[in-house]
């Protein structure tokens, strides 16, 4: 099956040059310029800019060609068209091979051929006296700054990334600090994350901005539109439908890493769970955010039932019998189930879980040890 048009330009990314170009000349070089300045358009959206619409002169070059297209900035807008604006306040030039790079390439400086030119005026202060120019010029800079920012390799903390789109992640919930330790691994890979639930869009466009080389599953109950980058794919539905989660795994998947912060209701958390897990790579993640709602009665959790297998804690405290299952002393065989076989690791934080894949087949201690007396070895 032929690689869509994001899964070829992130293969690009990694090619060097003379491959790349040979790559993207077969291709269509106009078709990769209007996907990777998309990319960037939308990564504007979560960085300051101007509050007025600006448009941004991108002029690419290919071989003996340029390939001219219009970004409009600010506004809360982030569109790209191809042509060419008259008297442009804001010109960015720069090698097509070299932007790919730079917005989906490996961690790096790729800006050798950038070229910035401000054609704001930039006259003395009695030539303004009404001080149009000075606005028209901090717009242009403004502007100018945001398409760069979102065009540069910056490895910005999770938390000014949450901060920035608006996400929960930071302020309501402290997540960030324990996404960077496991995530942190995984940032630069060309990775494919799944999000149940995205709210309106905030944690969807701070994941787009972390994972820059990741392709990205949006799954929720509300059909919301949203405007995002080429790599991120949106999906309606409820996630305690089982067939669409097997058919959406069987489309996008397998995944890097699955993120719950959908409905938080009990049932539907361990459905996803015991529906996707097995589509999740191994060496990936499955996080389950806000395990409080366990508790909830009203989300179907309990507060005096702590053990219920019913209930998102209960059913991960289960996790650990997975992952132990070969300690197990027991009267006749035991028949590993499959989560028993794919659980490598549980680990559970205030409000939030990570569980780990891998092949969890590491012998127990050795029968007669398990069924003897512990007086025995007093």
């Amino acid at each position: 099956m032929a690689d869509t048009l994001i899964e070829f330009v992130l293969s690009v990314a990694a090619q060097p040059d003379h491959v790349a170009s040979a790559a993207v000349a077969e291709r269509g070089p106009h078709e990769v310029a209007e996907l990777v300045l998309a990319e960037v358009a939308a990564l504007t959206r979560m960085l300051p800019g101007p509050d007025e619409k600006v448009p941004v002169q991108w002029d690419l070059g290919f071989g003996a060609d340029r390939l001219h297209h219009v970004m409009t900035v600010g506004g809360a807008e982030a569109t790209v068209e191809p042509g060419t604006v008259d008297s442009p306040d804001v010109v960015i030039r720069q090698d097509l091979i070299e932007l790919v790079r730079a917005v989906y390439g490996e961690a790096g400086s790729h800006d050798a051929t950038r070229e910035l030119v401000l054609n704001a005026p930039d006259g003395p202060p009695e030539s303004d006296p009404d001080g149009r120019d000075r606005r028209r010029r901090g717009l242009a800079i403004a502007a100018a700054r945001a398409a760069t920012h979102a065009a540069t390799q910056n490895p910005a903390d999770l938390t000014e990334l949450a901060i920035g789109s608006g996400a929960d992640k930071w302020g309501r919930h402290y997540y960030t600090a324990l996404y960077e330790r496991y995530f942190g691994p995984l940032r630069d890979r060309r990775v494919r994350v799944l999000e149940i639930g995205s709210d309106s869009g905030e944690s969807l466009r701070m994941w787009t901005h972390y994972f820059r080389r990741g392709e990205l599953v949006r799954l929720d109950s509300r059909d919301k539109s949203l405007i995002t980058p080429p790599r991120v794919r949106a999906v309606h539905g409820a996630q305690d439908d089982t067939d669409l989660l097997t058919r959406l795994a069987g489309e996008f998947g397998p995944f890097d890493v699955v993120i719950d912060d959908g409905s938080h209701l009990n049932d539907h958390v361990t459905t996803a769970f015991t529906t996707l897990f097995r589509h999740v790579r191994p060496g990936g993640l499955y996080v389950i955010e806000d395990i409080g709602a366990s508790y909830w009665p009203g989300w179907g959790g309990s507060s005096t039932e702590l053990s219920s297998p019913a209930t998102t804690v209960g059913f991960l405290k289960t996790l650990l019998d997975s992952i132990n299952h070969q300690q197990f002393a027991r009267d006749g065989d035991y028949e590993p189930t499959d989560i028993d076989r794919m659980v490598a690791g549980v680990c559970v934080h205030h409000n939030i879980a990570f569980v780990e894949k891998g092949l969890n087949t590491q012998r127990g201690a050795p029968a007669w040890v398990r069924n003897a007396e512990s007086a025995l070895f007093l």
